[in-house]
Parts: C-alpha cells; structure tokens; sequence
C-alpha cells in the first residue's frame, strides 16, 4: 500500500495525533497538531484505522527531537516528539474532550502542574526479561507488540535504577537463570534502598535467592539491596512500602499531587475522611496528620498489613476496613464522614461504589484519577447524584508519556 499524506488536527488519549482523509479517522502516532507527514498504515485500534509517521514534510514549530535512542521504536514513551509545554497543552486538551463527550466542561482556570525537569522521575519500573545470543537483558514491550525491546538506557527513571539493570541481567546469567519473566525495582528517594523482585513465568522455580542477592550486591556497592520493604518519606511523615503495594512511581511529582488534593479536601480537625483504594496509607496519614479521623478502605491484604503499620509509625488516628470498596461502603452508616477522598485504579469505580458514595451523601469528595474517560464518567455519576464540580487540576505525574492524572472537587449542591 502507496504511503499515506496525512495532517492531523487534535491530539488522542495516547499519544497520537486524530487526522481525517477521506471521511476515514486516522490515529497517527509520531505526529503532531498541524503537521504535515508521510505515514505507514498499521492496522486497526479499537475499530479505528492507525498510522505511524516514516517522514515529516511540515513540522510543527512544537516538534523537540527525542533525546532517547530507542524513541519510536520502545512502547515506553510516546510524546518525546514535543516539546514539554507542548505535552502539558495536549495533555489538557484530552482531559477537555474526555470530559465533554461525558457531557462536563473542564472549569476553565483549571492548572496543569508540570515538572521543572521531566526526565529521570520514576523510582519503580518493571522490565521484560528477554533471552538473546548474548543471554538474558531487560527492556520493554515494543510500541504495539508483545515482543521485549532490550534497553540499556531509559531517561524517565531514576539512574540508579537504569546502573542497577544490567546488574541483574549479568546475575542472571552468571548463574545461568532459567524462566525469567521480568524483574521490578524501586529505589527509596532519599536514602540508598534498592527494592527487587525477579518474576518467572510460570511457578517459581527452586533458585539461590540469596547467593543473587548477595553478587548483584557486590556490584553495586552503593546501593542497599532490599527484598522485603523499602522506606519512603515526606512532610516529615515515614512509610512502608513493598515490591507487591502500589506507589507513586513519580515521587516528585506525587507530593504536588497530594498537595492538590489536600488543598481541594481541606479536611478540618473535628471531621471524618475516608479514604477509598488507600493503598499503603499516603494519603490518609497525609490526612490525619492535620488532626481529621480518616477510615480507609483498601482490598489488597499486604497493602492493608502496611497501612496498618504506617499508620501506627507516625501516630496518626486511621482506621483500617479491608476489602472490595463497594462491598465495604455498605456498612458505613449516614453521616459518619464529612468528606471523601479516592484514587482507584484505571478502570475508576465500580457503579455499586458510586451508588454507595451518593448513598452517604459527604459534603466534599476529591476524586483523583489517572484514566481521563474513566474519571469523566465517574464524575457524571456523582454530578447526577447530587454533586457539583467545583475544581480541577491536572497533575503531569508521566512526563513524554500519555498518561495523565487528574484531580476534581466536588461538592454537594
């Protein structure tokens, strides 16, 4: 098939550019608003035609070059191809139309809070294990495709974790590791704890565990190489957290995030909180520390087992419900709690959730989420139940990448 002249006009929930030929919609990745470019068509995505750009013959005066050598090619990163505050725009231009089709309008003075510097952010990546000529290396999925691209370089995470890669990889090898499905690594932001966990594919085999341990650790001297619990620390506050809980893979970023929400919450010291998916705790010792009581529901167990612990760490006054939020919230009683805060995962809630939530009817609810049209949906419920959007702000949590995270109040009108 002859190469397609396409210009895209607006920019897509991942990354890509919306063009239109013919009456067909196009999803182009690589390329920007305005451009003009020379693409190769893909397949299709969820019912819509894709194309990738081969050349571009207008650029947009938006357009940076990639400083990753594996851009285009590497899964990790699609917006390298912009320059910073051209991402920040897009990004705000997606949450916009994730919000009308659900039928919301994006308050207008909504802020984007971007990074200062939007490299080297993440302290936890995972990394597909992949067996080549030379033996095992780690990298990731290649754009679109479930074969390992193998790295040795990736400048969103932290340098150690990119020094440490190849370590693990060596290991693996020297010790002739079988089955290696992917390893994840977590570094503490402000001390020199290394969390790890190698994965195999299928059941964990019998392997020197240890012995691993102990040579990766030799070679890397200044690192601490921890496979239980790593510590993470702000606003004076310590936590706990393990390889298989939830964190911020952004730690720079997370306290802006907080803070937004905090600042949205502004939870008082005679109230009730609670806060839904509340993983390790953050955010509810967050909470407590300016003196609210704060009920906290979370499902995973290990993350319930930590929350608890950190809670007893820095004295705060929370109280641990474990289990399904929806299934939870049914034994919550009327007028408990003034205010709500949640962050679920991607999916957003479940509909029983919401249905409990505009059951309770709390005056505030601060909904954060890193799914857009999830998030938009979800606000729809609640704005139907009785609620209004008083506040938004967007949160670059992923910078070069097209996730987004954002955070609404709402209120009961």
């Amino acid at each position: 098939m002859a190469p397609l002249i396409l210009k895209p006009t607006s920019p897509a929930h991942g990354g890509a550019a919306v063009a239109r030929e013919d009456g067909k919609v196009w999803l182009v990745s690589y390329a920007l608003p305005g451009e003009v470019v020379e693409a190769e068509p893909r397949g299709r995505q969820g019912g819509v035609a894709v194309a990738a750009t081969t050349r571009v013959i207008e650029p947009s005066p938006r357009r940076a070059s990639p400083p990753c050598p594996y851009f285009g090619v590497c899964g990790g990163c699609q917006l390298q191809h912009a320059d910073y505050a051209y991402q920040l725009e897009l990004k705000k231009q997606v949450v916009e139309e994730a919000w009308a089709r659900a039928g919301l309008r994006l308050p207008p003075d909504t802020p984007v809070l971007g990074m200062d510097e939007p490299w080297r952010y993440r302290i936890r990546g995972e990394f597909e294990a992949v067996a080549g000529a030379e033996g095992w290396r780690f990298g990731f999925h290649r754009m679109r495709s479930h074969s390992v691209l193998p790295i040795d370089s990736c400048l969103i995470h932290d340098l150690r974790i990119e020094r440490a890669l190849p370590m693990f990889a060596q290991v693996a090898n020297e010790m002739h590791l079988d089955s290696l499905q992917n390893v994840l690594l977590t570094v503490e932001p402000g001390g020199s704890g290394l969390l790890w966990r190698l994965r195999f594919r299928g059941r964990e085999p019998r392997w020197p565990r240890d012995e691993f341990a102990h040579r990766v650790a030799e070679l890397l001297p200044e690192l601490t190489l921890l496979d239980d619990t790593m510590s993470l620390e702000f606003w004076g506050l310590t936590f706990r957290a393990r390889s298989d809980t939830f964190v911020q893979t952004n730690y720079r970023q997370m306290l802006v995030l907080y803070r937004t929400a905090l600042d949205m919450l502004a939870a008082k010291s005679d109230e009730r909180v609670l806060d839904l998916y509340a993983g390790i705790g953050t955010i509810s010792v967050a909470v407590a520390r300016d003196g609210a009581g704060v009920t906290a529901i979370e499902e995973n167990p290990h993350a319930v087992q930590l929350g608890r612990l950190n809670a007893r760490i820095n004295s705060a006054r929370i109280e641990y419900l474990p289990g399904k939020v929806e299934t939870v919230l049914r034994g919550i009683r009327l007028g408990q709690h003034q205010a709500v805060i949640l962050d679920p995962p991607r999916a957003g809630c479940e509909p029983a959730a919401l249905a409990e939530l505009i059951r309770l009817g709390a005056d505030r609810i601060v909904y954060v989420s890193c799914e857009p049209s999830t998030h938009a949906r979800d606000l729809v419920g609640l704005v139907r139940g009785g609620y209004r959007v008083r506040r938004a702000a967007i949160v670059d949590m992923f910078p070069q990448t097209y996730h987004i995270e954002s955070v609404a109040l709402l209120e009961r009108s």
